[in-house]
């Protein structure tokens, strides 16, 4: 931050808030890059925890109706043909209890279990990325900061004039708006995160009862063609 910034700091009206956001220094560059890492993983968030993530209600019309049938080849060759979280689970399990023909319903939900649990913490990852990132902001923000009024310290070391005071607080204006841009950064992200935490909570809610439902069927689908 050189002297002739810092004066023009000293008088509030000489800098609007464009030229106070440039004058944050080099740290601008980092906080630049994670508002464009958090805008994609926002725009990423919203088209990757769709409404049909789970299931789409074509699939499940047709799965149940397979079930009813007790046509287990055909629901595996559907679960292969939708993309849902709830039938790549489901196929799974198929494949399992189509290889274990004496498997009961506890085996059936511990692999469902497993093969969900995987499911779910890759469904939240990218919103953990998010949080991740908007944890970072105000730090990088801070350290911005920091520095700045380091570096106004070092410019007024050696100056005795009155100017001295006046200065040191256009340094440290300057210097504390890097942790208001980390700030806003931040908790932009963090409000987004909640929002799809809301969202990735209430899939998972789904995802069970789906996954639940779709299994009791599927055990008993078994349990006719052992008895027949």
């Amino acid at each position: 931050m050189h002297l002739p910034v810092l004066l023009a700091a000293a008088d509030p009206e000489s800098l609007n808030l464009w030229e106070m956001i440039q004058s944050v220094g080099w740290v601008l560059a980092p906080l630049v890059l994670l508002s464009i890492l958090i805008l994609a993983l926002i725009i990423f968030n919203f088209y990757w925890l769709r409404d049909r993530r789970v299931a789409s209600a074509e699939f499940l019309s047709e799965a149940r109706l397979s079930l009813k049938d007790g046509n287990l080849e055909e629901l595996i060759d559907l679960c292969h043909h939708y993309k849902g979280d709830c039938a790549k689970v489901l196929a799974r399990v198929i494949e399992f209890a189509r290889d274990n023909p004496e498997t009961r319903l506890e085996h059936l939900r511990e692999v469902a279990e497993t093969a969900g649990a995987r499911t779910v913490t890759a469904m939240n990852r990218p919103n953990l990325l998010l949080m991740d990132c908007g944890a970072m902001a105000p730090l990088v923000g801070l350290l911005g900061t920091v520095v700045g009024i380091l570096r106004s310290f070092g410019h007024i070391a050696g100056n005795t004039t009155p100017m001295r005071t006046v200065l040191l607080a256009g340094g440290v204006s300057q210097a504390l708006m890097a942790t208001a841009i980390g700030l806003v950064i931040g908790l932009t992200a963090m409000l987004f995160y909640a929002y799809f935490r809301g969202r990735v909570q209430a899939f998972s809610a789904h995802f069970d009862a789906t996954l639940t439902e779709l299994l009791v069927k599927t055990n008993n689908c078994l349990a006719r063609g052992r008895r027949s």
